[in-house]
């Protein structure tokens, strides 16, 4: 487990980069915590790192984007929208999450019962002028 100052957002896209370069094709990233902590900004910075040159947008309302860079997909869900875990059947989570695709999910606890246990787990706490971020991998 490391824990990581990420008030700036400089810190947070260092943070972010370090971690697509630790990250491999099938794991499951889960972001936790509240609202305007930096969990899309992170994913932003994630995604780019890994080569992706388009906008990388906020899936709040199409629930997932996908983003492919040297045949490396990387997926975006955020679940905060989500009414009920078995909507995410009806998503295709299954192809989502096809051993290949780096996935990043946002409010993973929506998706309780259908997720798998994440390879990696970011916790996002404090406020909004003293961030920390804590990185744990399964």
């Amino acid at each position: 487990m490391n824990a990581f100052d990420v008030s700036q957002l400089t810190d947070l896209a260092q943070v972010a980069a370090q971690l697509a370069h630790q990250v491999k094709p099938g794991d499951v990233v889960f972001l936790e915590g509240d609202l305007g902590m930096g969990k899309t900004t992170f994913t932003q910075h994630f995604i780019q790192s890994m080569g992706v040159k388009e906008h990388v947008k906020s899936p709040t309302y199409t629930l997932f984007e996908t983003y492919t860079h040297d045949e490396q997909t990387m997926v975006h869900m955020d679940l905060y929208r989500l009414a009920d875990p078995e909507e995410l059947l009806y998503l295709g989570i299954e192809d989502i999450l096809n051993g290949h695709n780096i996935v990043l999910i946002e409010w993973p606890e929506k998706g309780q019962d259908i997720l798998p246990s994440p390879q990696w787990r970011l916790q996002f706490s404090g406020n909004m002028s003293n961030r920390t971020l804590t990185i744990t991998s399964q």
